[in-house]
């Protein structure tokens, strides 16, 4: 059905060889990045960060380990300054096998233009030249690719739409009273997934990456919407998946999940009730998950927030991916992860107001000793388990942790200008959402390796033999 939408060719098997107002620039974040923030932030939780400061992040792998390994290790090669985000940076590519194009949403999609026309002419010159850019910047790196995208902005409604100038224009499509696009009752519902298919498609052709992803975290929505949009969007997600496999049948295509919102950990609203263990609600949704069409099981994972739950000590779940091998075939992706590795704060001074809030992240948390510890128990883990990928969200922070652990931020600097970029744009959330991933890197800002590194390099020069 697809192969008259677009032009153009495409092969998996390639891929082996001005700036508006500062709000409207930056409102492409849209703070579902950091789904953290939802449940650390906007819950509450303050008066939990004390109890936060127990050492130790879990097992590590432990133990003699094969001069081998199974998986991709790969990073995104996201960047971020205050006058360009995305910055994509592709560095340090002599480490890694695998990079992540991790858009998201960020760039908005051309929702009208795709709705009218398989091959509109009229898509802004700055969003394609945008888009050109990254993917010939992309493919020029020889790596295996991984593309990743969102239908979706804040989780939970149609991504942003691009006006004329190239920029994402945000909260422009219809929603209910949770803030959720309409998927069971609007009228357009069937033409906005056309046209998202359509752009797939456009930026497919583009990249030619051998996986994919056309929804990313796709559960946080099941638990932000009511349970007919839950419903109406895995249908709507369900033609996604399969028309993109139609026209590229060698592609491997699947979304990914938010692990913390499996647990029931991550918001209130995704709590599991009636007494569920925390082990239990992941196991009934891990069911769920594998209900959905995927040619793998994929997950985002970003553990410092078990450090505000008692039910493992404090520390994360150390038999989750052995609940998930034990249930499905499909190969297994750590799509996204990280530990922070800064303290960072609930709000930050700006212009002569504000003050330096609670911790929300302490130093006893949030260091490169925990960072280390999560990435060798994560890579043992992929060892263990058979695992095809793990990715690291960033290959090097774009906050320096030195000027990033001050407050308030102190000097002419670009991290200090991006925190206040982004403080104008979200105020005091808006900055945690920027802090929370600015600083989880396998490298510092300067482009120094953190002490982990050292393991993700081990496993690196190991032999690669895949699980077939």
């Amino acid at each position: 059905m697809l192969g008259h939408l677009w032009t153009g060719s495409y092969s998996s098997d390639s891929c082996f060889g001005e700036d508006n107002k500062v709000k409207n620039k930056y409102k492409i974040w849209h703070w579902h990045k950091p789904s953290l923030a939802l449940g650390l932030i906007l819950l509450g939780l303050a008066g939990l960060f004390a109890c936060g400061g127990k050492g130790g992040g879990g097992s590590s792998g432990g133990g003699a380990t094969p001069a081998t390994r199974t998986f991709y290790l790969g990073t995104t090669p996201f960047f971020a300054t205050a006058t360009a985000f995305p910055d994509w940076r592709f560095e340090n590519l002599d480490d890694k096998d695998l990079l992540s194009v991790h858009v998201d949403d960020f760039w908005g999609i051309p929702w009208d233009d795709f709705r009218t026309s398989a091959n509109p002419s009229t898509i802004p010159a700055a969003w394609v030249t945008k888009w050109n850019t990254l993917a010939n910047n992309s493919r020029a790196t020889g790596k295996t690719l991984y593309l990743s995208l969102s239908p979706l902005g804040n989780r939970k409604t149609l991504a942003p739409r691009v006006l004329a100038n190239g920029d994402p224009d945000a909260n422009w499509a219809p929603v209910d009273s949770n803030g959720c696009y309409s998927f069971a009752t609007d009228i357009n519902a069937a033409a906005y997934k056309t046209a998202f298919i359509r752009y797939a498609a456009y930026v497919i052709n583009l990249v030619q990456p051998k996986f994919a992803s056309p929804a990313i975290e796709i559960n946080i929505q099941f638990s932000s919407c009511s349970a007919v949009e839950k419903a109406a969007w895995i249908a709507w997600y369900t033609d996604v998946h399969n028309a993109i496999k139609s026209a590229y049948p060698t592609l491997i295509v699947f979304p990914t999940f938010q692990i913390g919102y499996m647990y029931g950990i991550s918001a209130t609203s995704a709590a599991c009730i009636g007494g569920v263990s925390v082990t239990d609600c992941f196991t009934q949704r891990l069911t769920e998950a594998l209900s959905i069409p995927g040619d793998r099981i994929a997950f985002s994972n970003y553990p410092i927030e078990w450090k505000f739950h008692p039910e493992f000590s404090f520390s994360y779940p150390t038999d989750t991916f052995a609940i998930v091998k034990n249930a499905t075939s499909r190969k297994i992706w750590v799509a996204e992860t990280g530990w922070a590795s800064v303290r960072m704060r609930q709000s930050y001074p700006h212009g002569g107001s504000g003050v330096c809030g609670t911790d929300i992240y302490t130093t006893a948390m949030a260091n490169d000793t925990e960072h280390a510890n999560y990435l060798s128990w994560l890579l043992g883990e992929a060892q263990t388990r058979g695992f095809e990928a793990v990715i690291w969200w960033l290959n090097r922070d774009y906050l320096d942790a030195a000027v990033a652990e001050g407050c308030p931020c102190s000097g002419n600097n670009d991290t200090c200008a991006l925190a206040e970029t982004f403080h104008t744009a979200g105020g005091d959330f808006g900055e945690a959402a920027l802090r929370m991933f600015g600083n989880m890197a396998l490298r510092h800002y300067d482009g120094t390796p953190r002490v982990g590194q050292s393991t993700w390099h081990d496993y690196y020069n190991r032999s690669w033999s895949p699980t077939l």
